[in-house]
């Protein structure tokens, strides 16, 4: 009988048979695609997680901008709204009454005078009530800001519960060069501004005067259609003060920034600030 053993060649020769088979498992293509698909998937979680939440809240909205758009609204009364970027609007008139809702970002109203009906925005827990005045109102998670231009306004706001104690209502009067910020933390801060700066967003400028870097990041992200994520909290809450580019939000993010140390890391869809 004839003895066969293995070579070192047929060894090669087997493994290469054995990766070509492999190579054409009819079964790999089918893996690739569900990879494929659960990427697909993941990306659409990840949009809507960050879209949803904003076309749920604006459903129903009576006007509403996207991302770095300004719109005009005429009122029934004659006064005119510029409703900033990414911004929501309700209006209600009645025969006693005109009240505006600002639900999110933005909006510099210029109300008519001659009407005898009372003119109120509301956003979020403060009411800005005028007769015949230019001012601009901003709505975010962390504060609500009132800037007049011309004119007088009177801001009300209702009691504030916090860890301390239960605060009184505020009310508070702005004449023409003030500005109102009242943050979420139960903080009022009141001060000179210029009246021209009051709606500087219209002239794509955002005025940063002694914000917080979390305040100017939430106007630019109004400006930028992705993520804008800061991994340092601390950074969120420094002071500054300066004029920067809404036309060029990523350009205006690192000059924020920048002095603090922070840097700027655009990744794909993303922008990631993170600290030195």
């Amino acid at each position: 009988m004839k003895m066969t053993t293995d070579t070192p060649d047929r060894d090669l020769i087997r493994q290469a048979k054995v990766r070509k088979r492999l190579s054409h498992d009819p079964s790999r293509p089918a893996r690739r695609w569900r990879w494929m698909l659960v990427g697909v998937s993941l990306l659409a979680v990840l949009a809507l997680s960050f879209y949803a939440p904003a076309l749920v809240k604006n459903l129903g909205v009576d006007h509403v901008t996207t991302t770095a758009e300004h719109r005009n609204v005429d009122l029934p009364d004659g006064s005119l709204v510029e409703l900033g970027a990414a911004s929501a609007l309700d209006v209600k008139f009645s025969e006693t009454s005109r009240l505006v809702k600002l639900r999110s970002g933005e909006a510099f109203f210029n109300v008519k005078s001659g009407d005898a009906r009372p003119f109120t925005v509301k956003a979020g827990g403060v009411s800005v009530v005028v007769t015949g005045t230019a001012f601009n109102v901003r709505l975010a998670d962390e504060a609500v800001t009132v800037a007049v231009e011309s004119g007088s306004v009177e801001v009300k706001m209702p009691p504030l519960e916090t860890e301390q104690a239960v605060m009184e209502p505020v009310l508070r009067r702005l004449q023409a060069g003030e500005q109102l910020v009242a943050r979420a933390d139960g903080t009022i801060e009141q001060g000179p501004v210029a009246p021209d700066e009051a709606g500087a967003w219209r002239r794509h400028r955002l005025n940063a005067s002694g914000t917080t870097v979390g305040e100017a990041i939430d106007q630019l992200r109004r400006y930028h259609g992705g993520w804008i994520v800061v991994t340092d909290g601390n950074l969120l809450r420094q002071r500054f003060a300066g004029f920067y580019d809404l036309r060029d939000p990523v350009a205006s993010l690192r000059a924020v920034v920048g002095p603090f140390g922070a840097q700027v890391h655009p990744v794909s869809g993303f922008i990631v600030v993170s600290a030195p």
